[in-house]
């Protein structure tokens, strides 16, 4: 069974809240299982082990995106087309250079919501972006958007 969300970040607090402590309480809103792909940005470890939450380091997302089923992350232009070619709805959370205009990209096309600029970023935005991507209606834009790509 795949887990259902990828979350890379490199915020590290969300209103006084550890980026872990957050997705943490995501995942208990929502009931979804997770894999957060520490990368570079020094994460750290939760505060409790997890069942549904598992901690990885640096992981290629072309290999871990195919086996999740929606990804949160910051829209570089390479992480953006590994879940597009993963068939991953996609929430882009940017704070730099291009990741907005990829953000914009992903929503224009219905596979993701709208952009969570990083200095908006909260508990309420990330259960409403996770709660979107995994409307059946999406996989079916995404499907019409882009079979090409699957044919």
């Amino acid at each position: 069974m795949k887990p259902q969300i990828h979350l890379r970040s490199a915020l590290k607090l969300v209103n006084s809240l550890s980026i872990l402590d957050l997705i943490a309480l995501t995942r208990e809103i929502t009931g979804q299982r997770g894999v957060i792909n520490r990368g570079w940005g020094g994460l750290g470890n939760l505060a409790e082990p997890s069942d549904y939450v598992y901690l990885v380091d640096n992981w290629p997302h072309d290999w871990l995106f195919q086996r999740c089923s929606v990804v949160v992350h910051h829209g570089g232009v390479g992480t953006t087309a590994a879940g597009l070619k993963a068939a991953c709805p996609s929430t882009i959370v940017p704070f730099f250079g291009d990741q907005p205009f990829w953000g914009e990209m992903v929503h224009a096309r219905g596979v993701g919501p709208a952009p969570v600029p990083a200095d908006e970023f909260s508990l309420e935005k990330l259960v409403d972006a996770i709660r979107f991507m995994l409307d059946p209606k999406v996989f079916t834009i995404f499907f019409l958007n882009f079979q090409a790509i699957y044919t």
